[in-house]
């Protein structure tokens, strides 16, 4: 089956850009940042959007380059190293970050504020890592 191009490089764009927008927020030195809580909010926004084009981007690999449909962003992650395409520390990165995603959506009332800062000034790296090695994978 052929992987659709166009799709991918949709949420390629997405990453990229909201992974600027989440360096822009995220650069907000403290004592400004906390000051407005729609930084927070737009950051929570973004890294969800972005968390789910990753796995939106994993999903379509694994189903038409491998016939596989993965039961979970984590399973998703881990199908991809599995596969050859990401390696075991960046498969433990991205299944970390879908874990991540799932309190966001599901128990966003336990997440400490001050992590989702950390985490979107710790760990963008995480992103890029992922799509270099998709788009290598896949030499589009």
């Amino acid at each position: 089956m052929e992987i659709n191009v166009e799709k991918l490089k949709n949420r390629i764009n997405e990453i990229k850009e909201n992974s600027e927008k989440i360096k822009k927020y995220s650069s907000i030195p403290d004592s400004e940042f906390w000051q407005d809580e729609r930084n927070v909010l737009a950051i929570k926004h973004l890294l969800l959007q972005s968390i789910e084009a990753c796995g939106s981007i994993c999903s379509h690999v694994l189903a038409k380059k491998f016939f596989k449909s993965p039961s979970s962003f984590s399973d998703c992650f881990e199908n991809l190293y599995n596969s050859k395409i990401i390696d075991k520390e960046l498969s433990n990165k991205l299944r970390q970050m879908a874990r991540f995603r799932n309190i966001l959506v599901h128990r966003y009332w336990e997440i400490d504020d001050s992590k989702i800062l950390e985490y979107s000034r710790n760990n963008l790296q995480d992103f890029d890592l992922f799509l270099e090695a998709i788009l290598s994978y896949l030499k589009i």
